[in-house]
Order: structure tokens, then C-alpha cells, then sequence
């Protein structure tokens, strides 16, 4: 697991030099995606520099072009990015590929899952508790707007992740610190010690409460608050919302593949 990280970090390490000679690092930059939907502009957040000049990078070298939107899911998510998908074949089920390479974790607490977020994908917590990004694939969050009630519900499924988070977290950990844990005969005794660091943990943390400037606007322009804190947030469309829409609506297959291809045309970094 260090030797993977260790190489994450040297390949965003050279992904960071070649962008960063260039642009202008005192101007915003923001990034056009040219669908053969409409046209979606992302401002990327200058304190998610790992995931902003990876994403610029993959831009810059024009990676994403030809990409479809493989996984469309109503009032959640429209999500891209898979370099294999250029095959655009029928029926077949894109999302196992992300470039060869993940992005570390840089999830800032300030930032939230309201419509229009521009998010990583990643695998589950079971397998990367580290949370490290794909690589090459990213996410428009849709979302919806939600209630009081709805909220509520959110903020109980917000606590249960934290928790599962925390024991794969531990679990992981103690394999780590105690290389016996590893052998299935002991896979009771990791289940415990596991969990009685999660108990001890959530009584220091307490429940999470959604801030209320963010329960505001989920309220009244929407989002998916229920992946706060589990996902990097590097950006937020500042154009184009009506596309994102209607990319959220189309028509998808059991796999939520859109039974028509939503395609990446062409991307433009710029800054003004």
C-alpha cells in the first residue's frame, strides 16, 4: 500500500509541474467540457491541488476527448471519464477503468454536495479506505432538492458511512500494526478490537449535523449531501447547469449507460 502511494504521489507530483509552467497560478482556472449535449464550464478549487491539475492535465492533452458519459443515475450523479469508453461499443459496460492511477484524498471540509459539485469517483471504503480518487474519472453532482425530513434521513446515512469508514479504517490499521490480524482465524478478534475503536471514536466525535448554511441550499437548490465529507469535491460548474440537467434525464440501461451516448467532444482550459 505504500509503494502504491508512493507512486500516486510522484506521478501528481509531475502532473502539477506540467500544468502549473502553463498557467497563470494567481487566476482561477476553469475547464470547458464540450458534450454532444451542450457545452458544461467547471471552475476547479485552488485547494484541491492535486485533483485540479490532474483534471487540467488530462484536459490540457485533450484525454478526455471521445469519453462517454458512462453512468448516469436521476437526481444523483452524471459520471465520466473512463478512457476505454472511447470505444463507444453497444451495450457494454464502462466504469473498471481510470487511467492506471489514483489521486490522493483531498476531501475540505468547507466543501459540500450541492448541485453542480464537480467530484471524483472512487472505489468503496471496503477497499480504499484511503479514499484516493480514480485517476482519469470524475462526476457532475445532479442531485435533488430535499426537505427537512429528507435532510434528516441524509444526516443518519452521512453517520452510518463515517461509521463503516472508520471500521475499515481500523481494520486496516490493526492488520498493519499486528500482522497476525491477517490470518482468518483471527478475523473475530479483528472484528472487535475493530469496532471497539469505532465506538470509542463516534462518543469523541458525536453525530454529524449538516451545517445549517448547507442544509439552506440543499434546500433550495439541491445536492447529494449524503456523500459529504466521503468525497473530493475540486470544482463546481459555473455554466451550463441546464445541460447537466438534461444529461441527468436521459434515458439509461440496467447499467446506467444512457441507451443514446452522452460524449465528451472536446475540452478547453482556460483562466480570465
Amino acid at each position: 500500500m505504500k509503494q502504491l502511494f508512493f507512486i500516486s504521489i510522484s506521478i501528481i507530483i509531475f502532473l502539477m509541474s506540467c500544468s502549473e509552467k502553463q498557467l497563470d497560478s494567481s487566476k482561477p482556472v476553469y475547464v470547458t467540457i464540450s458534450t454532444n449535449m451542450g457545452d458544461v464550464t467547471v471552475l476547479l478549487y485552488d485547494d484541491t491541488p492535486l485533483h485540479r491539475d490532474n483534471f487540467i492535465k488530462l484536459c490540457q492533452e485533450n484525454a478526455h476527448d471521445g469519453v462517454i458519459f458512462h453512468r448516469i443515475i436521476k437526481e444523483f450523479v452524471v459520471q465520466g471519464g473512463d478512457p476505454t469508453s472511447k470505444a463507444q461499443e453497444p451495450g457494454v459496460r464502462y466504469g473498471s477503468n481510470s487511467g492506471g492511477y489514483t489521486v490522493p484524498a483531498e476531501i475540505v471540509p468547507h466543501y459540500f454536495n450541492k448541485k453542480g459539485a464537480l467530484i471524483d469517483a472512487k472505489k468503496g471504503d471496503d477497499v480504499n479506505w484511503e479514499r484516493a480518487s480514480a485517476g482519469t474519472q470524475f462526476c457532475f453532482v445532479q442531485g435533488k432538492v430535499l426537505t427537512d425530513e429528507e435532510l434528516l434521513e441524509k444526516e443518519s446515512r452521512i453517520n452510518e458511512i463515517r461509521r463503516n469508514w472508520l471500521y475499515y479504517k481500523f481494520r486496516a490499521r490493526l492488520k498493519e500494526e499486528d500482522p497476525s490480524f491477517k490470518e482468518e482465524s483471527k478475523e473475530e478478534e479483528l472484528h472487535s478490537a475493530a469496532m471497539i475503536m469505532v465506538m470509542d471514536t463516534l462518543d469523541i466525535l458525536g453525530p454529524y449535523v449538516i451545517p445549517e448554511e448547507q442544509r439552506q441550499v440543499y434546500k433550495t437548490i439541491g445536492g447529494v449531501p449524503h456523500l459529504d465529507g466521503s468525497v473530493t469535491i475540486f470544482g463546481e460548474v459555473v455554466e451550463g447547469f441546464d445541460i447537466v440537467e438534461k444529461m441527468s434525464l436521459v434515458e439509461t440501461d440496467a447499467n446506467d449507460r444512457p441507451l443514446k451516448d452522452v460524449i465528451v467532444k472536446s475540452t478547453k482550459v482556460f483562466q480570465k
